[in-house]
């Protein structure tokens, strides 16, 4: 063990209360809990959501990229915050030694894994914005095995990446046996130049260089929304994307780099500190605001997006919809699933589309505009009244005006 290297906690600092506050112990662990509670939540209600929009073909490539996001964001706040919550009410690791190793890794990967994701909703954006017709889709940009590949790229630099807080954390007693146990990081003496390159390059790789890249995507993305917005040509006719989504996404982008930043500022307090009282460690109020900040984005992203974003909106109304025909349906005729009522519909809409000669997604035309046998195509619903009519010839009882037939005397 290198004991003149700065101490440095693993799964959450562990002796934070002593410098601070007497109210810090109870209040972080309550307001952990309640973000805890909102997070889960939220992304369920958002996952519901986008993975019914994206059954239905309707997401676009940037909002397919959410799915993931909210998916590390539940992952965060069922996995990484009751380990969180637990040390900061025991005021030491109580979890073994396993979850000692795993926690902060398993942190730092979810966290890497949103930024490398951030960076590609901007660039999915900003390739659905530069196409010549918006898609329905994301296979129209991006097609499925490239968002898959994408994604399992993701997540493989993101767990290969905080492999150090994996291999180095360990679990240490203080005091008397049976006493506080403290999960820690302790490299071996051998790595300390390994972790002084390690240290500078980490955050770079995780954080900088996925920012910078995110932001440069959605100062493209927006200059091509105001582009298209100006000339609505380029778009077939058809309207530009939905306005405010592009400003939305990086948002929320910033807003995800800007709650991780003070964590990296503790982080790169205790590793480039020097050792011993010349030294000192991270204050409690900022260990206090990065925890806090950090696990509030995952809270406030299903809020911002479920009441900001057109598409979810709608994702999250036709899901109700057919989660009510579902319910008014009885169960009898349930084997087409909760969107049977919602595709009756989406069908019936279809044949009516189809009998006055448009396509989905066009503006029925004027009856002066349409072909000549388009415009005296009879409906099926009401040929049989027209054939009657048609068939029928009008008696001499029912003739309005006789005496015209009449012959003269």
């Amino acid at each position: 063990m290198n004991s003149s290297a700065p101490l440095v906690f693993a799964g959450g600092p562990q002796g934070w209360w002593a410098g601070g506050g007497a109210g810090l112990p109870v209040l972080l662990p309550v307001l952990l809990g309640g973000l805890c509670v909102a997070s889960s939540l939220g992304n369920l209600l958002l996952l519901a959501a986008l993975a019914h929009q994206l059954r239905r073909g309707r997401l676009s490539p940037g909002h397919a990229l959410l799915i993931h996001l909210a998916a590390s964001d539940l992952v965060l706040a069922l996995a990484c915050l009751p380990a969180r919550i637990a040390t900061y009410a025991r005021r030491s690791w109580a979890l073994g030694a396993v979850l000692c190793r795993t926690s902060d890794w398993l942190l730092q990967g979810c966290l890497v894994a949103k930024s490398l994701t951030w960076a590609a909703v901007g660039e999915a954006r900003s390739r659905h914005l530069a196409a010549s017709s918006p898609p329905a889709s994301p296979g129209r940009v991006w097609g499925g095995k490239r968002l898959a590949g994408l994604l399992v790229s993701a997540w493989t630099a993101a767990l290969l990446l905080p492999l150090p807080h994996l291999l180095f954390a360990r679990l240490e007693g203080r005091g008397p046996p049976g006493g506080l146990l403290r999960c820690l990081f302790r490299p071996p003496p051998g790595a300390s130049g390994f972790l002084a390159v390690y240290s500078k390059v980490y955050p770079l790789a995780a954080c900088l260089g996925p920012a910078a890249f995110a932001a440069a995507c959605s100062w493209r993305a927006r200059r091509r929304f105001q582009k298209a917005k100006k000339n609505r040509l380029g778009h077939g006719g058809r309207p530009p994307p939905r306005p405010g989504t592009p400003g939305l996404l990086g948002g929320l982008a910033l807003l995800f780099h800007a709650t991780w930043m003070p964590l990296w500022v503790a982080w790169l307090w205790e590793r480039h500190r020097a050792p011993g009282p010349l030294g000192p460690p991270p204050p409690p109020d900022l260990v206090f605001a990065a925890e806090g900040l950090l696990f509030l984005d995952g809270a406030l992203n299903p809020a911002l997006l479920l009441g900001l974003s057109p598409e979810v909106r709608d994702g999250l109304k036709s899901l109700r919809r057919a989660l009510r025909c579902r319910q008014e349906g009885g169960g009898g005729g349930g084997g087409g699933g909760g969107g049977g009522g919602e595709q009756e519909a989406e069908a019936a809409a279809g044949v009516s589309r189809g009998s006055l000669g448009t396509k989905p997604g066009e503006r029925p035309q004027a009856l002066g505009d349409l072909p000549r046998e388009a415009a005296e195509r009879v409906l099926p619903d009401v040929e049989h009244f027209w054939k009657d009519r048609r068939d029928t010839t009008a008696g001499e009882e029912s003739d309005p005006v006789p005496w015209e037939h009449q012959s003269g005397p």
